[in-house]
């Protein structure tokens, strides 16, 4: 700062008063000057601390970040994240510059620089990096300008972004391989549909346009049958049954277009199934053979009239000789199907892990695969089917009369689950499937059907079953344990603390009336007024841990009482009611049910945002049944699990599974924006008659 002297003004008493005058000034400037510095002190402890704070949050960001000179390029710094992208260490990566780890060429690294440093603008976009292995990896940066100590330096952001377009890429292939079979099956000339297991269409390609005259528009969800008014070789239900069998079926069918005119088409079905083979669609492709069908009659009528032509004898030996042809071939057709059917079932039969048969009416063993075998204890199928008498050594199910009479009576046997008893006296549990094998008259000719051992899965089912068991009943002991101890405190608080704190007050009450006169009145006063408040904090706190009223008036009571605790303390309205019938209940159950209301009103005042809570008893036959009704938010009971308790406490699980471990059970009705009610229904005790 620069100071400027003036002149000094000679006083009357001489000059060392203008003197004086300048020191003072020169005091104040350099007081000010002291000010200032401590200022720029704080403030640059602040920008170190500030800068300190930005070091940390760089070092440790999840994105990869590097520091380089605009001008040399070097790197200069980098943080943890870029460190471990890269497999560099912090003193390798700063001996680089940035042309060693980016494949792009060093002009074009420049001109990027350039316009971060002229333009002050953010440089972004992909990149490719090169690891320390050599190996390349996608990445996306962003670059910004920093300032600092009058120099510039250029911060990068990189992202490791090559799993994310390794994805994309494979994505893109895909779809671009789906929108080719589509334009191949949207060109092919053959009518092309897809029916969902309701016959409703669900796909038509323009081949099918073309064929019937009808847009996708006017197709799509219409009843392919229907719409098409097709006429097939036999019921509908019996080709239905075939796709569901065989998954295919085909065959020639009568179809009418939007015009109405009438074609003949050969038409294929086939199944398709989900991944867990249950039949979701059809798919049909139909070809129009109507002028096929038409030069075949012509044919046929030209046939007949040159036959007729022809010497009868010389008709009748061609004839014999292209049907004999036909016959031979289509012969050899047949056998061939039915030699690949023949080794197709038979690696099925062998390889099933599913036990298989066929016996006769008196319960011979006709065929069995290997799995069945093993299942009944046997090494090989003659000593299986040696066997005379399975009374002795095994009884399986499919050898009981009562068996037999159902099969005979529904002719099918599906799920049912047996008990097994094996040669070495081993027991196992199985499920089957069987039916009857009937002539053309009705008569049985045999029985077959499948088994499979399910006795793991039910020893597995039987073990979960007991440990459910065994958790509803530690519950409920719990719960019991946990209410006996609560009035176990309550009763201590009321009968010893309680009784204390009011014995003390009313001493205190004597004593300060005898101290009238002295100065000790106040502070006995304001002891007394401490007391009194222990003593209502001690009478709410036995309320709150165990209710007398529940034990000396009963649980409607203690419900009513529970509803205007409720609206006390919280701005929603109650309304209680209840029939007035007589309901005996047991002690366990009465703190049972006393506790979930507690809860679920709990829940009310937290989570519903109800204005208004109803509470309703009443006993229907030989339970009661408490309804908790609100007028709150609500929730899709349909979709939201409530087996899982959301808060502490009971939880709509905990009080469903005591419920039901004490003979009773819990339904929640609920819907968004349409309130709750939680019905509780338990049995009640027998009434002794006298």
């Amino acid at each position: 700062m620069r100071i400027t002297k003036e002149p000094v003004k000679k006083s009357r008493t001489g000059g060392e008063r203008g003197i004086a005058g300048e020191v003072k000034a020169l005091m104040k400037t350099a007081a000010r000057l002291q000010n200032a510095l401590k200022r720029f002190r704080t403030v640059e402890k602040a920008l170190e601390d500030s800068e300190a704070k930005y070091r940390l949050l760089v070092k440790h960001s999840s994105d990869g970040v590097l520091l380089f000179d605009p001008h040399t390029l070097e790197i200069l710094e980098a943080n943890t994240s870029f460190l471990l992208m890269t497999g560099y260490e912090e003193k390798e990566i700063t001996s680089f510059r940035l042309t060693d780890i980016i494949l792009m060429s060093k002009k074009e690294i420049i001109a990027n620089a350039k316009k971060v440093l002229q333009k002050k603008e953010l440089v972004f976009g992909l990149r490719k990096y090169r690891k320390k292995d050599g190996t390349l990896i996608d990445v996306e940066i962003t670059s910004s300008l920093i300032n600092h100590n009058n120099a510039k330096f250029i911060m990068v952001n990189v992202r490791d972004v090559s799993d994310r377009l390794r994805s994309q890429h494979k994505l893109e292939k895909q779809a671009d391989i789906l929108r080719e079979q589509a334009e191949i099956i949207d060109i092919a000339e053959d009518a092309i549909i897809v029916q969902d297991m309701k016959g409703r269409i669900t796909f038509w390609n323009n081949g099918a346009r073309g064929r019937y005259g009808f847009t996708s528009e006017e197709a799509l969800g219409k009843n392919v049958s229907r719409l098409l008014r097709t006429k097939f070789p036999e019921k509908v239900e019996n080709i239905r049954k075939k796709i569901l069998f065989k998954g295919k079926w085909d065959g020639e069918i009568t179809q009418k277009t939007k015009s109405g005119r009438e074609l003949v088409v050969f038409s294929k079905w086939k199944l398709r199934r989900d991944e867990k083979g249950r039949p979701v669609a059809i798919l049909e492709i139909n070809n129009d053979i109507t002028e096929r069908k038409r030069a075949e009659r012509s044919l046929e009528e030209s046939k007949k009239e040159l036959e007729s032509r022809v010497a009868l004898r010389t008709s009748e030996l061609m004839n014999a000789n292209s049907r004999l042809v036909f016959e031979l071939k289509r012969r050899k057709q047949v056998e061939d199907l039915l030699r690949r059917a023949a080794e197709r079932y038979k690696d099925l039969f062998d390889n099933s892990p599913i036990g298989i048969y066929r016996i006769d009416q008196d319960g011979r063993i006709l065929m069995a695969n290997p799995a069945l075998i093993r299942m009944m204890g046997y090494a090989s199928y003659d000593e299986f089917s040696s066997v005379r008498s399975f009374k002795k050594s095994c009884e399986p199910t499919y050898l009981g009369k009562k068996i037999k009479d159902r099969l005979e009576k529904e002719g099918r046997i599906r799920g049912f689950e047996a008990r097994w008893k094996l040669p070495d006296g081993s027991v196992i549990y199985v499920s089957e499937n069987a039916r009857a094998i009937k002539d053309d008259d009705g008569k049985t000719l045999y029985y077959e059907g499948t088994v499979e051992d399910i006795s793991e899965r039910r020893q597995t089912q039987e073990r979960i079953d007991q440990y459910q068991r065994q958790l509803r009943s530690l519950a409920s002991e719990l719960s019991l344990a946990e209410e006996r101890e609560r009035r176990r405190i309550a009763t201590l608080l009321h009968d010893h603390i309680g009784q204390m704190l009011a014995v003390s007050k009313i001493k205190l009450g004597s004593i300060q009336d005898v101290l009238k006169d002295n100065g000790l009145a106040d502070e006995i006063k304001e002891i007394r007024d401490h007391v009194g408040q222990a003593i209502k904090i001690t009478r709410s706190l036995t309320f709150e841990l165990s209710p007398p009223i529940l034990y000396d008036l009963g649980l409607e009571a203690a419900l009513e009482w529970l509803t205007e605790q409720l609206e006390e303390q919280s701005s929603i309205r109650r309304e209680f009611e209840s029939d007035g019938v007589y309901k005996p209940i047991s002690d366990g159950m009465r703190v049972l049910l006393f506790t979930a209301v507690r809860e679920l009103l709990v829940n009310v005042t937290k989570h519903s945002g109800a204005s208004q809570v109803k509470v309703t008893v009443r006993r229907p036959d030989g339970n009661i049944s408490i309804h908790v009704a609100d007028n709150g938010s609500g929730f899709n009971a349909s979709k939201r699990s409530y087996h899982i308790a959301e808060a502490r406490g009971f939880g709509l699980f905990s009080i469903r599974e005591r419920l039901h471990s004490l003979g009773g059970h819990m339904d929640v009705r609920s819907g968004v924006g349409r309130g709750t009610r939680i019905i509780l229904i338990a049995p009640l005790e027998h009434e002794e008659v006298e």
